[in-house]
C-alpha cells in the first residue's frame, strides 16, 4: 500500500534525549515540526523563548516541572502544556526520565540536528549550541542548568 503525503521519521540523539523527528517544518508547509523525545531522568533546557511560533507538549509517559511565564506546571501522563510564541518557558524531567510528543515552532528540529551532528564528533561548546538555537529561531535568556549542566 502506497504511502501519500507521509514524511520518513528520522531518529537522533541530543544530550542523552532519543528523538523521533516524525514531520520537518518542510512536511507542514512551514507551520510547524513533530517530534517525539524520550528523555532521561532530571534534564532538560535551560529558560528559553521561540519568537517564530508556539510550542505544545503532550506528556506520554513520565513526569515534568514546566516553567512557563511566571508560572509552574507539573504535568504528567496524559497533559498538555502549550507555550505561546515568545514566552518564557523551560521544562525538566522527573526523576523516573519522560516520554513527550512536541509541537515544536518552525524551524527547530535543525537546532536538534544541528547540534546532534556536532555532538558526533566531540563535546559542542555551549556558546556554539546557542549560537545554533539563535538561528534556528530559539533564544537563550539563562545558561544553567541546560540539559542538566550547573
Amino acid at each position: 500500500m502506497a504511502r501519500r503525503n507521509a514524511a520518513a521519521s528520522r531518529d537522533l540523539t541530543f544530550h542523552g534525549t532519543r528523538m523521533r523527528l516524525h514531520l520537518r517544518t518542510s512536511d507542514t508547509g512551514g507551520a510547524y515540526a513533530l517530534i517525539e523525545m524520550w528523555h532521561p531522568p532530571s534534564v532538560g533546557p535551560a529558560l528559553h523563548v521561540h519568537p517564530r511560533g508556539p510550542e505544545s507538549f503532550l506528556v506520554l509517559a513520565g513526569t515534568y516541572a514546566f516553567t512557563r511565564g511566571g508560572e509552574t506546571i507539573a504535568a504528567d501522563a496524559g497533559m498538555a502544556v502549550v507555550v505561546p510564541a515568545g514566552v518564557a518557558h523551560r521544562y525538566e524531567v522527573g526523576a523516573e526520565g519522560g516520554h513527550l510528543l512536541v509541537i515544536c515552532p518552525p524551524g527547530l528540529e535543525e537546532y536538534f540536528e544541528g547540534v546532534a551532528a556536532l555532538a558526533e564528533r566531540g563535546k559542542v561548546e555551549q556558546e556554539v549550541e546557542f549560537g545554533i538555537a539563535i538561528r534556528c529561531g530559539q533564544e537563550f535568556l539563562d545558561r544553567t542548568g541546560h540539559w542538566g549542566g550547573r
